[in-house]
C-alpha cells in the first residue's frame, strides 16, 4: 500500500519542515511505502517566495525585503537541501486543478498536521480537506489544526461541508475536537502532532554542527509570534542565569546584547536546541521539540486577535506544564527543573494512542 501525505511542506518553516518528517518517518517504520505529495497551494506558495523587487510597490515592504534578501535566499536554499535529504517528496507537482491524479499512484491520502484547515492561511482552499476524493476510505486527517478558535463566519458553511464527506478524523487540540463536533455529528480524536510521535534519538541523524558553535551555557530564544515580553524575559533570565542569548530568527532586525543567528538550516536549528540551557519561545513547535529533548523551556502566549494559542495551550496542559508561561516578562520557575520523568510517561501513552489512530486507519479497508 502507498500513501500520500497532503500538508504544507513547501515553506521556511523549522515546525512545517519537522512535523512533515515525523510524519512521514512515522508512517515508514509502520511499514508503508509514503511520499509527501508536492502539492502547490498558491496562498502558501506566495507566502514564502521571494519577490523580485520590481514586483514590490509599497516602499517599507521593499526596504524590509532589501535587507531580508540575503537570509530568505538562505533559508530557500537550506530547506530545500533539507527535503532533497530527508523527505521523500512525490516526482508530480500538483495543483488545485489536477490533484485528484494522485489517486492513480496513493492507496490513501493522510491531511495534517499543522493549520491546514485554516482557510485564511490556505487562501480558502479546501483541497486540503481532500474534497478531491470521493471514496471516504481512502482519506485520512492526521492531527490536523484549524489555527482559529472559532469558524469565521465566512467559512462556516464551506468547512461544514467539507467535514461532513470525512470520517477518519483527528485533530490536534482539543478545540479542534470541538469546532467540528459543533459543525458535524462525527466522531473525533485528539492525537499528537507529528514532532511528539519521534524521540529524541529519532531526530539525532538531522543535526548539523553550525559554523559558530558554543561551548557555555547559552538561551536559545526563538520567537515566532509577535508576544509582548519574550525579549525582556529573555534578557532577565540571562542576567539571572549569566547565560548568553542565541537569538535565532529571520527578521530584518538586530538585537542588541545578543548573538543574532539568521538563515540557520534545520540541521543546525536542532543542533541550538540540543545544545541548549534553556529555550524561550513564542513557537507551538519551540515548545513540542524542547519536550522531545527534554529542555528547560518558558513560552509566551500571543495576545494579538486571531492567534493560533490553542495548539501551545493543549499541548502545555496535557503535560502539566501551564507553569512554564512567562506572564508579563516573570516566570516563578526560573529556579526549577522540569520533571521531565512525569512528563514522559504522559508523552508515551499519549503517544501509543496516537500511533494506535494512525494503524487502525491505514490497516482499514
Amino acid at each position: 500500500m502507498k500513501i500520500g501525505i497532503l500538508t504544507y511542506h513547501d515553506t521556511t518553516n523549522y515546525g512545517a519542515a519537522l512535523q512533515a518528517y515525523a510524519l512521514q518517518r512515522k508512517i515508514q517504520e509502520l511499514g508503508y511505502e509514503v511520499d509527501i505529495i508536492d502539492y502547490k497551494c498558491e496562498a502558501v506558495t506566495n507566502r514564502y517566495k521571494i519577490k523580485k523587487l520590481r514586483e514590490i510597490k509599497d516602499p517599507k515592504e521593499l526596504i524590509k525585503t532589501i535587507l531580508t534578501r540575503k537570509t530568505n535566499r538562505k533559508l530557500k536554499y537550506e530547506f530545500e537541501r533539507f527535503k532533497k535529504d530527508f523527505q521523500k517528496i512525490s516526482k508530480k507537482s500538483y495543483y488545485k486543478n489536477d490533484i485528484a491524479e494522485c489517486l492513480n499512484i496513493y492507496d490513501k491520502i493522510i491531511v495534517g498536521s499543522d493549520q491546514v484547515w485554516n482557510l485564511d492561511l490556505s487562501g480558502n482552499d479546501e483541497t486540503y480537506f481532500l474534497d478531491f476524493i470521493k471514496d471516504p476510505k481512502r482519506k485520512i486527517a492526521y492531527a490536523a489544526s484549524f489555527g482559529y478558535s472559532q469558524v469565521p463566519q465566512k467559512y462556516v458553511e464551506k468547512t461544514k461541508e467539507c467535514l461532513e464527506n470525512l470520517d477518519n478524523i483527528s485533530v490536534r487540540e482539543i478545540q479542534g475536537k470541538k469546532l467540528i463536533e459543533d459543525l458535524v455529528n462525527k466522531q473525533v480524536e485528539v492525537v499528537l502532532d507529528p514532532t511528539l510521535l519521534l524521540e529524541k534519538k529519532d531526530y539525532m541523524n538531522l543535526i548539523e554542527k553550525p559554523k559558530k558553535c558554543y561551548d557555555k551555557d547559552y538561551i536559545l530564544l526563538y520567537k515566532m509570534s509577535d508576544t509582548p515580553t519574550l525579549m525582556k524575559f529573555a534578557r532577565k533570565l540571562a542576567k539571572i542565569t549569566k547565560c548568553k542569548i542565541i537569538y535565532l530568527n529571520h527578521s530584518y532586525k538586530y538585537q542588541l546584547g545578543m548573538d543574532n543567528i539568521r538563515g540557520a538550516s534545520v540541521g543546525e536549528f536542532i543542533w541550538y536546541l540540543e545544545n541548549a540551557k534553556y529555550v524561550v519561545t513564542s513557537s507551538f513547535h519551540g515548545v513540542a521539540m524542547s519536550i522531545v529533548f527534554n529542555k528547560n523551556f518558558f513560552y509566551e502566549l500571543d495576545n494579538s486577535k486571531g492567534n493560533s494559542n490553542s495548539r501551545t495551550k493543549n499541548l502545555v496542559e496535557l503535560l502539566n506544564l501551564e507553569c512554564r508561561e512567562i506572564v508579563q516578562a516573570e516566570n516563578n520557575e526560573i529556579d526549577n527543573q522540569i520533571e521531565y520523568n512525569k512528563v514522559d510517561k504522559i508523552l508515551t501513552k499519549e503517544r501509543e494512542k496516537s500511533i494506535e489512530f494512525l494503524t487502525k486507519n491505514l490497516e482499514s479497508d
